[in-house]
């Protein structure tokens, strides 16, 4: 190889050591923080836990790059273990990393200069046949904006907008040397002959090579966060915490009925859904939390993650799982259900956490406060990924009952519209007459509200929503309507009297009234029913030992009402029946209501 061709090796090789500096190594100081636990809610929110160790430098700081992209407003804490820390700083960070790769050469250019010494056979356009050593390739070094088509042929990944979006928001360049020029000269036999690459038709090489070095270049600036303390070469151990949205589980129930119906036992089991869409963990204990802890600044970024919004990739992700906010399957949800029971716990002291339940391995069940803790074992979930835990299975007790929730409403007398085909002043809800299991929790851990498949062998029977129960407190699963138990209601005026009662300056009839109900058995075994009788008006009495509870005026009892809310009660009965097949009951209430003149 001549002088002049080492020369400009020598020259090029400088160039991209200027250009490319190479990446320095790790700084003593720097931490890595692991994971140490994830407490994960049910409403796509979690507090992370972290730890690491570093040596302080001479400027007694230790750092990290791990900076979270989203944590809440004053739940972002650095906590060291012993020492005093001064103080903890966010910022950016620049750096610059150079890779090199060897890669194939795109034009006749670039092939000549990965063949530089070696002796060639050159056919120009004009079939002019040159014999000789590739001496030197007049060209020079470009830098030029790493763009996704050259990605592509580095083997990388291209930077696409979500990737853009979440993992990032600095400021990043990339940039990849390259070579331009037009000629080179060709050593022959008879002298040195300048060639323009453009009339090169033929290019003949003994073993040619056909890749080139290529040096790609990354600027970016990066968060950084610097915890400071007094003593500089010390080794310091820090755990750093932060509230975030993005990870969430959700409670599914399977309840198993024993096929032998005589036994009245059932299995409970409970899986924890979790979804991540915050951050990788690896090998990390999970935690997660029946009930929702109350974070007043839950939609205010922390300015330590140098993020100008509270960013929340579950609501990206999976939008229809965040739809209803952090109310979604609240524990609250079980008062807004038709026909759903609910007691007070029975007297006693409450079993202990964990009694008579079947935690799996490495799993356990702690109470905190007014939440309840279910400890998991350690799990690897990537962003992005979902995972299904089993929490428990426990034996409980149930018994079959069938419920009638009955409401009359009713429609102003004056208001109706009057002429033929004129609608009732009776409107009657649906005879509906639902068929329940009645669940006991005998387990000694609260069951938070979420989905329950109910099963009888391998015959799925329903899907509903288990609310939250706790320890020795029941709680009724709906299954289906009772297409086997009949029930009517009929009604009928027993006395008016005109002018009854005056107020705010309008009269008004006092209208009594007599509601029968019908409810027969048509299946082949006994039952065991519960009535609930809702209705605008003041119940003055019930047969078959019925409850009566007296309420103020209610709106649901009434359609285009147009009198005082004063002047009328609302009314509730409840009646229980055990029947046999083919039995009949037919229990009566007796009210009266005022009706404006």
């Amino acid at each position: 190889m001549s002088s002049r061709t080492i020369l400009f090796l020598t020259a090029a090789l400088a160039c991209l050591l200027l250009c490319a500096p190479a990446r320095a190594e790790e700084p003593a100081n720097a931490i890595s923080l692991r994971t140490e636990k994830v407490i994960v809610f049910k409403d796509g929110y979690c507090l992370v836990i972290k730890r690491g160790r570093a040596v302080t430098n001479g400027d007694g700081e230790i750092f990290t790059e791990d900076v979270p992209d989203a944590a809440v407003l004053g739940s972002f804490w650095a906590i060291p273990a012993e020492g005093r820390m001064i103080n903890m700083v966010a910022g950016l960070h620049d750096t610059t990393e150079t890779t090199e790769k060897e890669v194939r050469c795109s034009n006749t250019l670039e092939i000549l200069l990965a063949n530089l010494g070696t002796a060639c056979e050159v056919e120009l356009h004009d079939k002019t046949l040159l014999t000789g050593t590739i001496y030197e390739v007049l060209a020079q070094q470009t830098v030029q904006p790493l763009t996704d088509p050259l990605r592509g042929m580095f083997g990388m990944q291209p930077l696409g907008l979500r990737h853009v979006a979440i993992r990032s928001f600095v400021p990043r360049t990339e940039t990849v040397t390259g070579v331009s020029g037009s000629h080179f000269i060709l050593r022959t036999a008879s002298g040195d002959v300048v060639l323009p690459v453009a009339q090169v038709r033929k290019l003949q090489i003994q073993e040619m090579k056909t890749t080139l070095t290529r040096t790609v270049t990354t600027k970016k600036q990066s968060k950084r966060l610097r915890f400071r303390f007094e003593e500089a070469g010390v080794e310091r151990e820090i755990r750093v915490m932060y509230f975030r949205p993005g990870v969430r589980w959700i409670p599914t129930y399977r309840v198993h009925l024993d096929p032998d119906q005589e036994k009245n036992t059932a299995e409970i089991s409970l899986q924890a859904e979790i979804l991540n869409e915050a951050e990788d963990f690896e090998d990390v204990p999970f935690h997660i939390v029946v009930g929702v802890p109350n974070f007043r600044f839950r939609t205010l970024p922390s300015p330590l993650i140098l993020e100008h919004t509270l960013r929340n990739a579950l609501h990206q992700a999976a939008p229809q799982l965040m739809a209803q906010g952090r109310h979604s399957m609240s524990n609250a949800l079980y008062s807004q259900r038709s026909a759903e029971f609910r007691r007070s716990a029975a007297a006693g002291s409450s079993p202990a956490p964990g009694a008579g339940v079947e935690l799996p391995g490495g799993l356990s069940a702690a109470g905190a406060q007014d939440l309840f803790v279910y400890e998991l074992p350690k799990l690897t979930l990537k962003r992005g990924e979902r995972t299904a835990v089993p929490v428990f299975t426990a034996q409980t007790t149930y018994r079959d009952v069938y419920t009638w929730n009955l409401h009359l409403k009713r429609k102003d007398i004056e208001s109706a519209p009057s002429g033929s085909g004129s609608p009732s002043p009776l409107v009657l809800s649906k005879n509906e007459i639902w068929h329940q299991i009645h669940l006991v929790n005998n387990t000694g851990l609260p069951w938070t509200t979420g989905p329950a498949l109910i099963m009888l062998g391998d015959q799925p029977l329903a899907q509903e929503l288990l609310t939250y129960t706790s320890p020795k407190d029941e709680v009724r699963l709906p299954i289906t309507i009772s297409v086997d138990t009949r029930g009517s209601v009929e009604e009928s005026e027993i006395g008016r009297k005109v002018e009854a009662l005056k107020w705010s300056g309008y009269k008004y009839a006092r209208i009594d009234k007599q509601a029968i109900l019908d409810l027969c058995n048509n299946k082949a075994v006994g039952i065991d029913v519960e009535i609930t009788f809702h209705l605008g008006g003041k119940v003055t009495e019930a047969s078959h030992d019925g409850e009566v509870t007296l309420g103020a005026f209610n709106s649901m009892d009434w359609e285009q009402y147009r009198g005082s809310p004063a002047v009328n009660n609302s009314s509730t009965v409840r009646w229980e029946f055990s029947l046999d097949p083919g039995e009949t009951v037919k229990p009566t209430a007796r009210f009266h209501y005022f009706a404006r003149h």
